[in-house]
């Protein structure tokens, strides 16, 4: 399985749009890796994890192909997560030549503002895409895509309103699986039995560090203490083995760690620190 990070920040991305804060602006100075957009992934070159506002900035730089994309798994209704008034461009009205169909996957909240989408058009067009209401603890198989058989599972994160509206995924191909955990606070224990229940364990795991090197963490967001806490209990459980790639990922500026700090931090305790662009196969 391949992972590719096309965006790595919170919402407001880094430099934090219209901020003057100095890690802002030593950011604009640097470039390079301190260069964050909204958080976005790609999986086998395929399957796209969330759908922000910068997702045609990441399909214009990253070059991948995004009109062959038949699979979307949107973690939550933020903005920076979920942006429907570019998914409905992928409508006939506005999409030539394109034969191929889109499951978008997500929970009952992310549905309306997914309806809003199409509402503002005034039209569905069920030939190009379709949307798929997910659950906590619910799964689906999909396939072949790529020449692959996928399985992904949805849990509940500790984000917005607690009653199912924000998702993380796991994904397996039967060889390789991910866990892609963004937006979360540390997991809840429905979520740890959840995890458990599933069966999986884990060669890439990616986790929210919107706080990064700030010693609090929040109800909906992680730090970077927090990221090692999930890790040793994923160990404890048998949810990740010891050589499982751990990374730390969706930062904002008022984490206060600059790209080159924070991988520096995580390279002292095993993790990774996510850029833009960054691509690993496992």
């Amino acid at each position: 399985m391949k992972l590719q990070h096309l965006g790595t920040a919170a919402a407001e991305r880094i430099p934090g749009i219209f901020c003057m804060c100095d890690l802002c602006k030593e950011a604009r100075r640097v470039k390079g890796k301190e260069i964050r957009t909204q958080s976005q992934a790609l999986v086998d070159d395929a399957i796209l994890l969330d759908f922000p506002g910068d997702t045609y900035f990441h399909y214009i730089r990253d070059d991948f192909d995004l009109p062959s994309v038949t699979r979307l798994f949107v973690t939550h209704w933020h903005s920076d997560h979920f942006y429907g008034e570019d998914l409905a461009y992928r409508m006939a009205a506005y999409a030539d030549d394109n034969p191929l169909h889109m499951d978008v996957y997500g929970s009952e909240t992310v549905r309306g503002f997914y309806d809003r989408a199409f509402f503002l058009e005034q039209q569905y067009d069920h030939s190009r895409l379709d949307y798929h209401i997910m659950h906590p603890g619910e799964s689906v198989t999909f396939g072949p895509v790529g020449g692959k058989n996928y399985r992904a599972y949805a849990f509940e994160a500790k984000h917005g309103h607690n009653f199912g509206d924000c998702l993380f995924y796991g994904l397996s191909d039967g060889r390789s699986s991910l866990l892609y955990a963004h937006d979360t606070a540390y997991f809840p224990e429905s979520t740890w039995r959840t995890l458990q229940e599933a069966g999986l364990t884990y060669d890439y795991v990616s986790l929210d560090c919107t706080h990064a090197l700030c010693e609090g963490s929040s109800s909906v967001h992680m730090n970077f203490a927090d990221n090692l806490r999930v890790r040793d209990r994923m160990v404890s459980l048998g949810l990740a083995r010891q050589d499982t790639i751990f990374v730390c990922n969706h930062f904002s500026h008022r984490g206060m760690a600059t790209y080159a700090r924070m991988q520096e931090a995580a390279a002292k305790e095993g993790f990774i620190s996510s850029y833009d662009g960054m691509s690993t196969d496992f």
